[in-house]
């Protein structure tokens, strides 16, 4: 740049203006005026300074930055003026550089001719500092203020650009916002982009008020992508008011599909805030995009209907799946469950089926199954039992799931008759017990004070192949232990063999029993079990001493 500027020596200081170049302002005394010029003359000199500066703004859009400044020197060394034409091609070339330094320095040389530059050479200078601090765009804009240049939509697009590229929100919003001051409206693609980021970073709200603002003050409307965009945010963000926007926007009025993964996403969002109504169309919009219903399409509605307390259109939910062919899982009706919390819930839904079946309507399974559930859950045995008792009047049978309900309600209640009619049911049913029911029933007869046939179970248990978890065991070490059964140490074998560590509770169990004095502890043990099978004190010495001791005390052999 020696040949038209150069920046004013202060490297120490790291001066922030610059000065023109001494050698171009001595060089610009130099050349000759073109008042006393005849008309060929100036006609040749434009012609030349037309040719040289076209030839420089094609240099500067290759990037050709070394071939601008020599062509720059030549037209010097011709003794041609620079016009804005010549500046613009310097800037342009600085500004494909990077070269922000010596953007300042043309810009001084311009300002140093008696030039005034244009919004295209002040939006070239701003690209170039595209890599410096934001503090360099505000001087900038300081700067145009000072001339009187107006800044347009160009001048702010590379900096936000920039500032999106660093994930840099708040600076890209500050310089956002900065063009409302001057009255600009910004150009669609950058705004497109600042929306688009904003939404990306989790702020669904705010991405739609500023597409609000813009398309208030623009004639372009924005691209459905945007929209798409805003629409994903919301849902992550389970942002009701702005999901019901756009998708309205996408569906209803630019008439897009946005494919499965967005619809089941605002089904969560309808499931969410019950918005039952939200969710029914995203179903629709499935359904004419050819896409085969399932469980978790319909599981969303009836969520939905149940935070309205719409009890009902729930229950026909899951008659509209079966018509589908659509088998419901115990998670389905998870929410109807939750719904049932207490009695005069229960009974409301007792009225509603009775309703349905005077209507001709079949009541599913799964929802005779919540109301036995949820009695469960409130302890209230005998209306859980007299829901399991009604079954056939609904047109319903009891599967394994009932039976696993019941048989919990039976061990809350300690109730081990009615846990050994159950599961007779379940045998007169054909229907096998799993791990959960053994489990269970195992559960069940600890809670008696004769406790035998819980061994009895978990041998079955075994034997039908399944592998009793840690609460089974946990459960029986610890009935055991309070009832000075040494039984305990073997299912603690069997906890070490299947990587199970006994809890903080067996284990201060366990050094409270061990710790025993001398005739107590495990012998006690011992003689509990010799109580219960029916062997005496005498008898058991005469085994433990070879015949030696109570031998005497044995019954004598008749003749």
């Amino acid at each position: 740049m020696q040949h038209w500027h150069r920046r004013h020596a202060s490297t120490a200081a790291q001066k922030e203006e610059f000065q023109p170049s001494e050698h171009l302002i001595s060089s610009r005394k130099r050349l000759p005026g073109f008042t006393g010029d005849t008309h060929a003359q100036q006609a040749t000199t434009r012609t030349s300074k037309a040719r040289f500066n076209m030839r420089m703004m094609e240099a500067a859009e290759q990037g050709r930055y070394a071939d601008v400044l020599d062509i720059a020197a030549n037209m010097k060394s011709e003794g041609i003026q620079p016009d804005l034409t010549t500046y613009s091609a310097l800037m342009r070339a600085a500004d494909r550089h990077r070269r922000w330094l010596d953007a300042w320095a043309i810009l001084d040389d311009l300002l140093a001719v008696g030039l005034q530059p244009d919004i295209t050479i002040f939006n070239y200078f701003i690209q170039a500092q595209s890599t410096c601090t934001s503090d360099y765009l505000w001087k900038a804009l300081n700067k145009m203020e000072e001339l009187g240049v107006m800044p347009n939509a160009t001048t702010f697009a590379p900096a936000i650009t920039r500032y999106i590229g660093d994930n840099n929100t708040e600076l890209a919003l500050q310089c956002y916002r900065a063009m409302k001051t001057y009255n600009v409206i910004p150009d669609i693609t950058t705004t497109a982009s600042l929306i688009g980021h904003v939404a990306d970073v989790g702020y669904p709200r705010l991405a739609l008020d500023l597409l609000a603002d813009y398309e208030k003050v623009s004639v372009r409307r924005m691209d459905h992508t945007v929209w798409v965009q805003c629409l994903t945010a919301s849902t992550e963000a389970l942002y009701l008011e702005g999901v019901v926007l756009c998708w309205k926007m996408i569906v209803h009025e630019l008439n897009i599909n946005p494919g499965e993964g967005v619809c089941l996403a605002v089904l969560d969002t309808a499931a969410r805030n019950a918005n039952p109504d939200l969710a029914t169309d995203a179903l629709r919009v499935l359904k004419s995009a050819d896409i085969k219903w399932e469980e978790h399409h319909f599981a969303p509605l009836i969520d939905a209907f149940c935070g309205q307390n719409q009890l009902k259109e729930a229950i026909q939910v899951l008659e509209i799946m079966r018509s589908q062919e659509i088998e419901p899982i115990p998670e389905t009706v998870s929410s109807l469950l939750a719904a049932l919390s207490d009695t005069e819930t229960i009974d409301s839904v007792w009225v509603i089926i009775d309703e349905m079946v005077k209507e001709g309507k079949k009541i599913d399974l799964s929802v005779l199954q919540a109301l036995i559930s949820a009695s469960v859950k409130l302890g209230d045995l005998q209306r859980a039992i007299g829901a399991y008792k009604s079954l056939a009047e609904y047109g319903a049978t009891p599967d394994l799931a009932i039976f696993n309900s019941l048989i919990e309600a039976c061990r809350s209640a300690s109730h081990r008759d009615l846990g050994n009619l159950l599961l007779n049911d379940m045998r007169a049913a054909n229907i096998n017990p799993d791990e959960v029911t053994y489990e269970k029933f195992i559960s069940l007869c600890l809670t008696q004070q004769d406790y035998e046939d819980a061994f009895f179970y978990l041998e079955e248990m075994k034997s039908a192949g399944f592998h009793p978890g840690y609460n089974v065991y946990a459960a029986l070490v610890k009935k055991c232990l309070n009832h000075g059964d040494f039984r305990y140490r073997i299912a603690l074998k069997e906890m070490e063999e299947k990587d199970f560590k006994p809890g903080s509770e067996i284990r201060r169990l366990r050094r409270a029993v061990e710790s025993r004095p001398v005739g107590k502890g495990v012998v006690e043990e011992r003689n509990d079990l010799t109580q219960r099978v029916g062997i005496d004190g005498s008898a058991l010495r005469f085994i433990e001493s070879g015949g030696v001791e109570g031998a005497a005390e044995l019954p004598k052999e008749h003749a």
